[in-house]
């Protein structure tokens, strides 16, 4: 039960992102894919995230651990983008959907480099002994 612990992180932060979404904002700022750039931001931590409560709670291949990081982050893009499409001034649109994912996917790739350092390990193994 207290492994679920692992991922209050990734659900508070994507709530901030939900709530976020639910905003109309009128950038004043015109810098070419300037959006995709965020959304590819937001979606690179949370893919962090969701890989650091999928690493640490499953007992699973580290396939199918990264697997259920993309299929969890690609499902919160699309859901984000669907959100968005009843917003007032935002849109729902393909291109962000793909910049949430590669965000989602390189998150995941952060997550596996630094997991797999000396500070990331020693860090990983703290983590799991309070899940325990």
């Amino acid at each position: 039960m207290r492994k679920i612990l692992f991922f209050v992180p990734a659900i508070l932060y994507y709530g901030l992102i939900f709530f976020l979404s639910s905003r109309s904002f009128d950038s004043q700022v015109d810098i070419l894919f300037l959006d995709k750039g965020v959304h590819f931001l937001e979606f690179t931590l949370l893919g962090f995230l969701l890989a650091s409560g999928y690493f640490l709670s499953l007992k699973s291949s580290i396939a199918t651990k990264s697997y259920l990081t993309m299929i969890s982050g690609m499902l919160l893009g699309g859901l984000d983008e669907l959100h968005q499409y009843f917003v007032p001034t935002r849109s729902l649109e393909a291109m962000d959907f793909m910049a949430d994912s590669i965000g989602a996917l390189a998150g995941l790739l952060i997550y596996f480099f630094l997991s797999r350092t000396g500070m990331g390990k020693l860090l990983t193994e703290k983590l799991l002994k309070i899940g325990r």
